[in-house]
């Protein structure tokens, strides 16, 4: 009998977002993404790990290899035929071990914090399986304080995959409905330091303050968080990033965004910024899958696109000055796994990183239906924001504030394909306020009247980052961007008219300065509608982005 599994942590506020505590959140987000791991890991001590999906893929590339030693004149007849007679072993016993493993494991998906996974067997060893996984979770040091939800399934004569994937997932949100969002094991007198909330555990302190006692919870999550960070265990993990042992990472988010000796950009000293991605129409597009393999096939080609971004992004970046402090890395990653990613990063570096992650999804976070032709592929784009703000912003109100963002601007409907990036300059939190449509409408106020004016799209990215460079380089008047935007806001548009005309000079007699402030003022304006909203975006990315040499295959534009 078919049966599927599925595992589902839910409530996650509670395990991740519930504390300011860098170590903490880092510790849930990466505890979360590795549960389903625990789970298949709990599955295969029962059932056979031969994954039917695995043999197909593994039989095709004997196939191949077949094929390719056929072709090869470079081999003597004697060693070709011992390699092709050597596949052959191989594709037999293959075959055997396919039509021997019935009861064998098939993952069919490993999300941030939710898995599907399917097997035949009896009823009692899928109830077995299920208690086993339940009881891992409890007596887990850390998963015991996360919420999670566990369904069988048994699939019934001739139901279709959709229908059974549909049912179990119905049964994990029931319970979900009848789950406490938070876990507390024990009594205490004194509240934890850290989240507020939870009892303080007396035998879990900080270990700066011994009189600062944590709960259980906390002391699990943020030792787990040190660990992976100490030992950038996450990026050898997932990334597979050959130098790991030389990476260090920064401690905290005051060490990650301080500045000690750079002149260009020692304004942006203990500034950051928060970069939050979100994929567009994943969920949906997996719900669309009609046969197993179809979705293992979409959720293993995202997770690997995502793992090659990042470690092309940590080779470019593991030893550049700008990129290091006292030898120390300054990444930070709170979230991976799903369709979701957070980093953070100091805030001149944040429109390279997010730039740098489109650029490098294009060619590997994508879908082929058809592996053995690589020009045959589904694009899959991205909603994204970026927040830059102090470094001591409250964490979980900056996470808060990025999802609003993405949610309710970069990924709304008429952006479902596209690759959008909805952005906010922090000087304190609360100037954003709690009502963001009417803070972007008052900030476009006398510039424009359609919001969709501040978003940006990332095919453009590399393009306003060279114009605002290049007008830098030719000492462009900053001030005469506040000028013009406080003419139009104002309802002075005539004056501000001719501010610019001054800027860009006589139509016969520019000097070479005035010919490049034309040029690219002219580029932003195109880019951010045709309207005035461009100038506030001069305005409001000025002092991050265009900090360093325009990319080659731009300069000279």
């Amino acid at each position: 009998m078919n049966f599927y599994l599925r595992v589902e942590g839910v409530n996650l506020g509670a395990f991740v977002n519930d504390t300011n505590d860098l170590a903490t959140i880092r510790g849930g987000s990466l505890l979360l993404l590795e549960a389903m791991d625990f789970v298949e890991e709990t599955i295969k001590q029962i059932i056979p790990s031969t994954d039917p999906h695995n043999i197909e893929t593994t039989h095709k590339q004997i196939v191949a290899n077949m094929n390719q030693l056929k072709k090869d004149k470079t081999l003597d007849n004697k060693a070709k035929n011992s390699q092709i007679a050597a596949l052959k072993e191989q594709k037999k016993a293959l075959k055997k071990n396919k039509k021997s493993n019935t009861n064998c494991l098939a993952t069919i998906t490993k999300g941030a914090s939710w898995g599907l996974f399917r097997f035949d067997t009896n009823l009692q060893t899928a109830i077995d399986i299920k208690d086993k996984i339940e009881a891992s979770f409890a007596t887990h040091d850390a998963y015991k304080y996360a919420t999670f939800v566990i369904d069988v399934y048994a699939e019934e004569n001739n139901e279709a995959y959709q229908s059974s994937r549909d049912k179990i997932q119905t049964l994990n949100h029931w319970q979900q409905l009848n789950a406490p969002s938070l876990s507390i094991t024990k009594q205490g007198k004194d509240v934890c330091f850290i989240d507020k909330v939870r009892p303080a555990d007396d035998k879990e302190y900080l270990p700066a303050e011994k009189n600062e006692y944590v709960s259980a919870s906390v002391s699990a999550r943020r030792n787990y968080g040190r660990d992976q960070k100490n030992q950038a265990t996450f990026y050898k993990n997932r990334a597979n990033f050959e130098s790991v042992d030389l990476l260090e990472l920064t401690s905290d988010l005051q060490q990650l965004s301080s500045i000690e000796v750079n002149l260009d950009y020692k304004n942006l000293h203990g500034k950051m910024a928060f970069i939050y991605l979100d994929g567009n129409q994943f969920g949906k597009k997996q719900k669309a899958s009609k046969t197993i393999k179809e979705q293992a096939d979409f959720d293993k080609q995202t997770r690997t696109g995502r793992e090659k971004v990042l470690k092309n992004i940590l080779e470019q970046i593991y030893d550049k000055e700008s990129w290091l402090t006292d030898g120390k890395l300054r990444l930070e990653t709170l979230l991976w796994g799903g369709d979701e990613i957070i980093w953070v990063v100091p805030a001149w570096k944040g429109w390279w990183m997010l730039n740098q992650f489109y650029r490098q999804a294009k060619d590997n976070i994508r879908i082929n239906q058809q592996p053995e032709n690589s020009s045959s592929y589904e694009e899959l784009f991205h909603g994204s924001s970026l927040v830059f703000c102090k470094h001591n912003a409250p964490i979980h109100r900056i996470d808060a504030l990025a999802r609003n963002l993405a949610d309710g601007f970069a990924k709304t409907r008429p952006f479902k394909q596209k690759n959008m990036i909805a952005y906010q300059v922090l000087e304190s939190f609360d100037h954003a306020g709690s009502e963001l449509t009417s803070d972007r409408q008052e900030r476009l106020q006398g510039l424009s009247e359609n919001l969709d004016d501040l978003l940006i799209n990332a095919d453009d990215m590399q393009t306003i980052e060279n114009s605002i460079s290049q007008l830098k380089q030719h000492d462009f008047p900053k001030r005469k961007i506040y000028q013009i935007i406080q003419q139009y806001r104002c309802n002075q548009p005539e004056s501000a008219q001719e501010l610019y005309t001054k800027l860009i000079g006589e139509v016969d007699n520019k000097t070479t300065e005035q010919e490049v402030y034309q040029k690219h003022l002219g580029k932003l304006k195109d880019i951010f509608g045709g309207n005035n909203a461009y100038w506030l975006h001069l305005m409001e990315l000025w002092d991050y982005i265009g900090l360093d040499e325009p990319a080659e295959q731009e300069k000279g534009q």
